[in-house]
């Protein structure tokens, strides 16, 4: 099937008569698909401005909720940035308790072991006497 031109469609739509202007020759479409063509036509170009018009205020749209995406961004970029301060501050007190907390359980630790070897010390010697006792008695 072979394609009709643009410009001669826009034409014969125009002129409500097939190209060439004759007449006499027989037509091949009716004046009710010629005024169709003619309407189609100007409800092509009508829509047409429409979507540009639209196209133009949907990229005004578009370059308003940018801007503000981006201001958001920046802001919430900020109040990013002094959390992670404030965590970091955070960290490092928390860090220096739990360093402090350790030195002592460590210290204590080192407490209750002497303590206890003390105590194992003591028990060691009171058992040691307490047998050597025994020991002298059934001797005697």
């Amino acid at each position: 099937m072979s394609a009709v031109p643009e410009d001669v469609t826009r034409e014969t739509a125009a002129t409500s008569e097939p190209p060439g202007g004759s007449r006499g020759r027989l037509r091949l479409a009716s004046q009710e698909f010629f005024f169709l063509l003619q309407r189609i036509d100007r409800l092509d170009e009508k829509l047409t401005g429409e979507i540009k018009t639209n196209a133009g205020e949907l990229k005004a749209l578009e370059e308003r909720v940018n801007a503000r995406i981006d201001r958001l961004d920046e802001k919430l970029s900020g109040e990013i940035k002094a959390q992670g301060e404030r965590i970091d501050r955070l960290d490092e007190k928390l860090s220096g308790e739990i360093k402090t907390l350790d030195g002592k359980i460590t210290s204590l630790n080192e407490k209750i072991s002497n303590k206890f070897n003390n105590l194992t010390l003591w028990t060691v010697g009171i058992l040691v006497t307490v047998v050597i006792g025994f020991l002298a008695l059934l001797f005697r």
